[in-house]
């Protein structure tokens, strides 16, 4: 029998799939203001009941493997437990009074709510193939964002002293923040000819604009097009790239033994 056919049948996957669903309609229901107006009292206590499942889940997991040692063990059961302990500040809303000027906390155990239908995510087909590649190519790709990153602050100040100054620009490009934002903008090579034409259209000298479209022209040619074309072929080609580490120590490890048996048998024939 195996591990997962041993749990008890209250916390088998589907149970805790199927608990997650009814988890998500309930708190996709509560989205909508009409609704959340006239029940959230009630939504809100069977949302208690989904966390404090999900809570004793936890728990029966623990007890069938034993320890907490054994049950991190499993990189998954980490996952749900992260997911789990950041969803309970939602445990304490009941208990605690929260007035207008409180309303950002209300949100933030809101949100928390809604981190358990990351859960899901462990159950996508293929998952163990597909998780370790988008791990691989986050990494391979860490590089060349770094470089965007430091293209986007170089260009930000450059940015900024050539036409913060300018009174109609100082919207885009008044600060370094600004002129990052604007750029950032400008990488997506989407709207990348508003800015100027906002600017002619609000009196700024055809010189200042002329500078303008030539700079922005050219960082949509750098960044926009060359460095996040290149950035999502790093991404691509090492996400669907097969991890053929273990197969290159094979080969490596034959070479080394075919080197050998040549060496020894070189030595064999030389006595003869």
């Amino acid at each position: 029998m195996t591990q997962k056919r041993a749990l008890p049948l209250i916390v088998r996957e589907p149970i805790v799939l199927t608990i997650i669903a009814l988890n998500g309609l309930v708190l996709f229901l509560d989205a909508f203001p009409s609704v959340h107006g006239h029940a959230s009292g009630w939504i809100h206590w069977v949302d208690m009941l989904f966390l404090g499942y999900f809570v004793a889940e936890v728990f029966i997991k623990v007890r069938y493997y034993g320890s907490f040692k054994k049950y991190f063990a499993d990189p998954w059961n980490v996952f749900d437990f992260i997911i789990i302990v950041l969803s309970t500040p939602a445990l304490i809303s009941p208990f605690i009074s929260l007035g207008a000027e409180d309303a950002g906390a209300l949100t933030v155990l809101r949100v928390a709510r809604i981190l358990r239908l990351i859960r899901p995510l462990r159950l996508v087909p293929d998952a163990d193939q597909i998780w370790p590649g988008i791990y691989r190519a986050l990494r391979a790709s860490v590089g060349i964002l770094l470089i965007l990153v430091f293209l986007n602050l170089i260009l930000s100040l450059i940015a900024t002293l050539l036409f913060g100054g300018i009174p109609e620009a100082k919207e885009f490009f008044g600060n370094p923040f600004y002129s990052m934002y604007s750029l950032m903008k400008v990488f997506t090579v989407e709207g990348w000819y508003e800015i100027p034409e906002l600017l002619a259209e609000r009196g700024a000298s055809d010189r200042y604009i002329l500078g303008l479209r030539i700079y922005i022209a050219a960082t949509v040619l750098i960044c926009g097009i060359f460095g996040l074309s290149i950035a999502n072929a790093v991404f691509v080609d090492t996400l669907v790239a097969d991890n053929s580490d273990e197969l290159e120590k094979k080969v490596e490890k034959l070479y080394e033994e075919l080197r050998e048996f040549r060496a020894e048998a070189a030595h064999w024939n030389n006595k003869e």
